[in-house]
């Protein structure tokens, strides 16, 4: 057997095994057991606008008693730091979600019998992260309300700086109407004004004679 007839003859083998493979390699789009489906419906979208609302609810209702709504509303810095402080937050619970949405996947899967060793050290590692949310969350929350609650204190006091104290019925109040207390010296000096101011008054009386 001549060269080229080696070379036509293995030609022929290549391009029938070129044949073959292309006929009985599938495509993956057009057989439905293969194609992978989502293990879960969620609207990325609608979770983050739905952890925004819960965020800003959340600051909300945690500085309830030291910010009242009206404060909020006619004071642009307040709503200005509570949009800041919202978006922050709804962060925070949106990593939170999604923890817990590739929790709730992984168990679907190994539930129907996907199960390898490394799927439970990731759902190990998610539980820790999510712990580790929470933690983050709650703290938050704490120093959001604690900054809030110094807030309301030096706009007090920015206040009564600008409106002055005034004294009425023997009490010293601030401009909102508060009572400005006094230590246990400033009590014995005022009592001791007051003992001073009586025994002058007698005195004035005594030394007005009646006319017969």
């Amino acid at each position: 057997m001549k060269i080229k007839e080696e070379r036509d003859q293995l030609e022929k083998l290549i391009n029938t095994a070129s044949d073959i493979n292309n006929g009985l390699t599938p495509n993956a789009a057009d057989i439905p057991d293969i194609s992978a489906e989502p293990t879960m419906v969620v609207d990325f979208d609608e979770l983050r606008f739905q952890c925004n609302e819960e965020a800003e609810m959340l600051i909300k209702k945690s500085i309830a008693f030291s910010i009242p709504p009206e404060m909020l509303e006619n004071n642009e810095y307040l709503a200005e730091k509570l949009k800041n402080d919202s978006f922050a937050m709804s962060a925070i619970i949106y990593q939170l979600r999604c923890c817990e949405l590739v929790q709730r996947s992984l168990m679907e899967q190994i539930k129907s019998g996907m199960t390898h060793p490394r799927m439970y050290e990731v759902f190990a590692g998610l539980v820790k992260s999510t712990g580790e949310i929470n933690k983050q969350m709650i703290q938050t929350v704490e120093a959001l309300s604690s900054t809030y609650k110094n807030l309301k204190l030096d706009m007090r006091e920015m206040s009564n700086e600008a409106l002055g104290p005034r004294q009425e019925q023997g009490m010293i109040t601030t401009g909102d109407g508060s009572i400005i207390t006094r230590g246990t010296k400033e009590i014995i000096n005022e009592s001791r004004k007051m003992k001073n101011f009586k025994r002058e008054n007698v005195e004035n009386v005594e030394d007005v004679k009646v006319n017969d």
